[in-house]
């Protein structure tokens, strides 16, 4: 009868499982994940949004940037005779986008370019016919042109911004800078969401490569022509079938200043994927509940059965006044509380095997806490040897194994990490430096310097390496080049501004030169240090105190 009886327990309890827990598990669950999906497609709805003003914000920063900086060469030319092979390639260098810069005279003749290799095709020819002379020669306000493609100094595409620039209050030609398309903004960093912009006449001026636009298609004539539809309706956003694939996204979009419209898109998988995940981990959970309900079920169910069978025993050894069986502790099977009463009448039989048990617990106890004290003490000795063995002792910067441990930890990152921007940083006369003022002080301007570099970088997520003697490197990743060479001026003007005299340099101070290189990824590092060395000579031969890329 006993095993029929357990078979119908089980039954019982697994049928009130179903019934109590799972079934209304599941229809919660359900409930929460689908409530969940609606919140995220609302959320990413309105990060779309968010998202695409900023970037039209920022592009109209960088354009506003190019404007302001054609604008001070046009007012330095309204005060001065200029020499435009001089002062156009150094507006280049200082705005690395520009592909092309010209200067024309009152008639559309151009008299100056950059860089040199356009120069010698393009002073002399004649751009009287194109928009970006015509518009601000009729109007003297500023153009930025649509998408087009180049036909005077080459045949790539284009947009361009050009200012008209004056003379004695006479109109004497105009400054024109040319932007490659992909150059127009940064779209690094932007986490999942792709871009597109339009030129005022609906024209592709540049997609990110997941939506699989080309330059100057009619963008109403290609699948994301739901996505004009929907703006132009002015009807509420929701997820279009724009995606190269057919799969659905959703879509904000903003203006520019310049009458450009900037487009946010974040595919719905973005939802749906953390929602499917949600999904699984409840069942999962849910799985491990009710196979654990189960299994302290069947353990209970033996348990009762177990001290059903001992205390029988014992009672049946007490009434014959035998010894209690060998091997049967009764103090060590859990009783349920109906069973206590009669246990209760053999517990002064356990006592002192209790009292052994509670010794040596304690015993156990404080062995356990002193391992556990021991642990700690070695694991921290671990770590501050771990920290040692990466640390340059000098200057506190990280070493080659440093430099290395933080490389593949980048390299984990695989597609998420971007780009990684190199600084190569060389203390300029550093020789010369410590024969004259001693090793001592060369040891503190070498400190010096690595603060000057930690000044203008972030803690912990970028990497500063001494490389060996007074050269070190500077790895950023995640930062657009822009950005990147906002912090390499930045540390040459905060060691500049340290003031440590340095009579043996051209410039009566302690200074250094930077070379700066963008990697794409962990594999190209090393081709990009390359690069960076490269451009830290050639920042050595133009009299030291800068920085080239």
């Amino acid at each position: 009868m006993q095993p029929a009886v357990r078979r119908g327990l089980y039954r019982q309890f697994l049928g009130l499982l179903v019934m109590a827990v799972v079934l209304p598990s599941l229809a919660f669950g359900a409930a929460m994940v689908l409530a969940r999906y609606r919140a995220e497609l609302d959320e990413i709805d309105a990060r779309t949004a968010a998202s695409a003003h900023v970037l039209a914000h920022e592009l109209d920063e960088s354009l506003a940037a190019l404007q302001a900086s054609l604008h001070v060469l046009a007012a330095a030319g309204a005060r001065h005779r200029l020499d435009w092979s001089v002062e156009l390639p150094e507006l280049q260098r200082r705005y690395p986008p520009i592909l092309t810069l010209i200067a024309t005279d009152a008639r559309g003749r151009v008299i100056g370019a950059a860089p040199a290799a356009a120069a010698a095709r393009a002073v002399g020819l004649d751009v009287s016919d194109r928009d970006y002379f015509r518009q601000p020669a009729r109007s003297g306000r500023d153009y930025i042109s649509d998408a087009f493609v180049g036909r005077g100094l080459g045949s790539d595409p284009l947009v361009v911004v050009s200012v008209p620039r004056y003379r004695d209050g006479a109109f004497a030609g105009v400054i024109e800078a040319s932007l490659a398309p992909a150059h127009v903004y940064d779209e690094n960093g932007h986490g999942d969401y792709e871009t597109v912009l339009l030129d005022r006449a609906g024209r592709v001026i540049h997609a990110s490569g997941g939506i699989g636009l080309k330059f100057m298609q009619r963008a109403a004539d290609t699948g994301f022509a739901p996505a004009l539809a929907q703006r132009d309706a002015g009807a509420a956003r929701r997820a279009v079938p724009v995606m190269p694939d057919g799969g659905h996204a959703f879509v904000a979009a903003a203006r520019t200043r310049g009458g450009w419209t900037l487009y946010a898109v974040a595919p719905r998988e973005l939802a749906a994927r953390p929602a499917l995940e949600r999904a699984m981990s409840m069942i999962q959970l849910l799985l491990l509940a009710v196979l654990g309900a189960a299994l302290a079920f069947v353990w209970y169910a033996r348990v009762l059965a177990r001290a059903s069978s001992l205390l029988l025993q014992r009672l049946r050894a007490l009434a014959s006044g035998a010894a209690p069986a060998p091997g049967l502790p009764a103090g060590d099977v859990p009783m349920p509380e109906e069973l206590q009463p009669v246990l209760a009448a053999i517990v002064d039989l356990s006592t002192r095997l209790d009292h052994a048990h509670a010794e040596l617990r304690q015993s156990l106890a404080e062995r356990e806490h002193d391992v556990a004290q021991r642990t700690e003490q070695l694991r921290a000795a671990l770590r501050e040897l771990d920290r040692v063995a990466c640390t340059d002792p000098l200057t506190g910067a990280l070493n080659r194994r440093g430099r290395d441990e933080f490389v593949q930890a980048l390299a984990a990152q695989g597609a998420r990490l971007g780009s990684v921007a190199v600084l190569l940083l060389d203390v300029d006369h550093f020789k010369a430096y410590n024969d004259r003022y001693g090793h001592r002080a060369g040891d503190e301007a070498l400190r010096t310097a690595v603060a000057a570099i930690r000044a203008e970088v972030r803690e912990g997520d970028d990497a500063v390496v001494r490389a060996g003697g007074e050269e070190f490197c500077v790895l950023i990743p995640g930062v657009g080049r822009a950005r990147v060479l906002n912090i390499a001026r930045a540390i040459l003007l905060g060691l500049y501004r340290r003031d440590i005299e340095h009579r043996d340099s051209e410039h009566g101070r302690l200074t250094c030169s930077i070379g700066v290189a963008m990697a794409y990824s962990v594999d190209e590092l090393d081709a990009a240090m390359d690069r960076a060395d490269e451009a830290l000579y050639r920042a050595k031969r133009r009299g030291r105190n800068g920085f080239c890329s």
